[in-house]
């Protein structure tokens, strides 16, 4: 959290001090965009189970996703954007044996608040919207709560090949209050909140 709020004081002094007339190249010109990618998630899942001695020894997989946004510039500084993004099954294990899958999409609307160094610009995200979970398993031992409120966050850089194409590079975390219960016959015996955090790239097009 401090790593963020520095990394966005950054952005807000840097914004200010930026000459006026620094995207003239084209680079920062308003407009539509487009952009998809893949996702590599790393597991944010199991620390929120740690603290919980009963809970110590199950493990959740990472797994890879692809993501894809549509927005609108409106500066050169900041725009506006829907993302979408879906993730493989996680899997779950206790000591070695396999409990079940759950499933996460997510979609936020998303202010990004971009540095525009011409070709290299760097991005902060904010983003609300829904986390999606589908739970699999047999035995009913892992179950969710499907409140599907969520807020992202992200850092990132777009780096244009020419004023049109650019890649990007970038990591998102998504959180959410959506409990995960895991229970004993009819006793629940932790419910914890639930997050992912993702490493993207991915290109994008700007019209």
């Amino acid at each position: 959290m401090r790593a963020l709020c520095a990394a966005l004081v950054v952005l807000v002094v840097s914004l200010a001090t930026h000459p006026a007339g620094a995207d003239d190249d084209g680079f920062g010109r308003s407009g539509p965009y487009v952009g998809v990618g893949a996702s590599r998630s790393v597991d944010l899942i199991e620390p929120f189970l740690d603290g919980t001695p009963i809970l110590e020894n199950i493990k959740v997989s990472d797994s890879w996703g692809a993501n894809a946004r549509l927005g609108y510039r409106l500066t050169s500084w900041f725009s506006v954007e829907a993302e979408y993004e879906w993730l493989q099954p996680f899997n779950f294990s206790f000591n070695g044996v396999h409990l079940g899958t759950l499933g996460a999409q997510s979609a936020t609307a998303n202010l990004r608040f971009i540095l525009p160094l011409s070709r290299f610009q760097p991005y902060l995200l904010l983003g609300a919207g829904a986390l999606f979970l589908k739970a699999e398993d047999p035995r009913k031992v892992l179950t969710v709560d499907r409140s599907p409120f969520a807020g992202r966050v992200g850092l990132g850089l777009d780096v244009y090949l020419t004023q049109s194409l650019l890649v990007n590079v970038g990591a998102e975390g998504v959180l959410s209050p959506a409990g995960l219960q895991l229970n004993t016959g009819s006793t629940t015996i932790s419910e914890h909140g639930l997050g992912t955090l993702t490493f993207q790239f991915g290109v994008g097009y700007r019209f």
